[in-house]
């Protein structure tokens, strides 16, 4: 047994809000309460013997759980250029020099970048094209990711080998741009970019492998035990099948200690329908690895202008962003698909224009098989009014929401949005007083996976340099911040019997800050640091002040 004691814990259990102490017995809290009663129980249960940890004074809580992000995507990371924060196009060009100063492009190996941003860049105030990226390579290919990842850039060697060309590049449509020439200038938009990346060379599956345990590490460090991420587009030489097998067997060795929970992205009715056919739906089904939703892309970022808007954007009348499905029926057919197999269809949308195609699919979902009620959810759900966020209570919808978004798009969303349109974004405050299950996360690698980052936007409605606050009306208590990065997610993966609370019964993932986040200034937030990680009991993480 472990004795957790002399702490303030906070459990996100409305039944015992705080407790002084808790005991470990095994993977699972046998007991929480004040000190006194939990040393009576560790005597009585364990006469034995336990091992304690005074915790003097400081703050526990559940282990945080990203609620969406991209893991696989992550750790492939580490093998590309950094691009984000680069303040300028000819930064991005010398960033990628000197990565191809160290670049082996054997095996027909990709020079990738991650992370550039136009709207930080002070020379040009555009996507970078083919034209900027052949001045640092013709002979070797290359693409480079914007940080939502929704937009990417090919050099002219890239489009020769995937055969984009005028011709091509018409078939795409919006989906690819053309210069005034009718020629593609390389950049390429959400589902283009998805099948590109899903069919560049990668390091092998167990190479990979051995890359999860190592970066599982990072995540313990801020404080998360569990993921729920969304990789099938991610896997090594599109056999996302057998990543799957990978994954499991990594936790069922008890290698992967993080629990981690399966998006996967499904956007074709053929591929949906192979994977119920295989029997995917119920695959896992432990508390280490599983597949707990099927994730649908309905629309695209704010920053790219490929949000599907009601109505066009104000700063760029001529658009109202990139529907996926411009018929509302194909959605449907996804979510029904989903639905019919009771699981949980999590679905990509941003604007309001794709938050009212969901909300339309999840509805009739709910109309035709009324006896099955999976939890379907909005992934973003950055740009909603009222009445569709009622709209998504009554629905039983959960919304995976990513508040860390606010520190950049704060820059961006008023001339994006307009006046009147703004006081509908970012609305959590108001999705927690209309009664939507919030599920917090990162989005990660668009956004640090740290959740004092969230946690911090969505109290104090500021970016990091501390401007602001956006929308304060909207803007979070603690206690609604914590129970969304815990709880809150947990609910959202299905596994709110199991994890997200410190309580009896419950699996002993917990987290020990270096402040009480529930107390301490909002703006202390940000600096908020872990001490220590376990998961099931066991410490995977402890920094050397601890």
């Amino acid at each position: 047994m472990l004795l957790l004691t002399n702490g303030t814990i906070a459990t996100m259990d409305p039944a015992r809000p705080l407790a002084q102490a808790a005991v470990v017995e095994g993977d699972y809290f046998a007991y929480v309460g004040s000190a006194g009663e939990a040393e009576d129980f560790v005597r009585k249960f364990s006469p034995g013997g336990w091992e304690t940890l005074d915790l003097r004074g400081r703050f526990v809580l559940p282990g945080f759980n990203d609620s969406h992000l991209h893991f696989i995507h992550y750790v492939k990371t580490k093998l590309s250029v950094d691009l984000f924060g680069a303040a300028s196009l000819a930064e991005v060009q010398e960033r990628l020099r000197r990565g191809l100063a160290g670049f082996d492009g054997s095996g027909g190996r990709w020079l990738l970048g991650e992370g550039w941003n136009q709207e930080l860049f002070t020379d040009v105030h555009r996507f970078p094209t083919c034209r900027e990226l052949d001045q640092v390579s013709t002979q070797y290919p290359i693409l480079i990711l914007r940080s939502c990842f929704h937009v990417g850039v090919l050099n002219s060697r890239a489009m020769e080998l995937l055969g984009l060309n005028r011709d091509t590049a018409a078939k795409y449509g919006e989906f690819a741009e053309v210069d005034e020439r009718g020629e593609p200038n390389g950049v390429v938009k959400e589902n283009v970019v998805d099948d590109i990346k899903a069919a560049l060379p990668s390091v092998g599956l167990a190479a990979l492998l051995e890359r999860v345990v190592e970066a599982q590490r990072d995540l313990f460090a801020v404080g998360l035990t569990s993921i729920q991420s969304d990789d099938f587009k991610y896997a090594p030489e599109e056999k996302p099948y057998a990543l799957m097998d990978g994954l499991r067997a990594l936790a069922e060795s008890g290698r992967l200690k993080l629990r981690m929970a399966e998006q996967a992205l499904l956007t074709e009715p053929e591929t949906l329908d192979e994977f119920f056919e295989r029997g995917m739906a119920d695959y896992g089904a432990s508390h280490r690895f599983r597949i707990s939703t099927v994730k649908i892309l309905a629309d695209g970022s704010l920053g790219a202008r490929t949000a599907f808007l009601r109505r066009p954007y104000a700063d760029a009348p001529e658009t109202r962003g990139l529907p996926i499905y411009p018929e509302q029926e194909a959605l449907d057919r996804l979510v029904l698909t989903a639905h019919r197999h009771n699981l949980p269809a999590a679905v990509h949308a941003i604007g309001d224009g794709a938050a009212e195609m969901v909300l339309r699919s999840v509805a009739r979902a709910r109309r035709e098989m009324p006896w099955l009620h999976p939890r379907h959810g909005l992934v973003h759900c950055q740009i909603m009014d009222k009445a569709q966020i009622g709209r998504m209570k009554e629905l039983d919808m959960t919304a995976y929401v990513q508040p860390v978004f606010i520190n950049g798009d704060m820059h961006i969303a008023p001339a994006r949005l307009g006046e009147a349109r703004l006081p509908h974004a970012y609305a959590w405050g108001e999705m927690a007083r209309q009664g939507v299950a919030l599920a917090f996360g990162t989005d990660c690698p668009v956004e640090h996976l740290n959740p004092m980052e969230g946690i911090y936007c969505a109290v104090t409605r500021r970016d990091f340099a501390g401007a602001g606050p956006f929308l304060p009306e909207q803007a979070l208590t603690p206690a609604q911040a914590l129970y969304a990065y815990t709880a809150g997610s947990a609910c959202a993966s299905g596994e709110e019997h199991v994890k997200g609370r410190i309580r009896p019964g419950m699996l002993a993932d917990f987290v020990v800050m270096d402040r009480n986040l529930l107390t301490c200034p909002p703006e202390e937030l940000l600096g908020a640091q872990v001490l220590a990680s376990y998961v099931g009991g066991e410490c995977v993480f402890s920094a050397a002040q601890f």
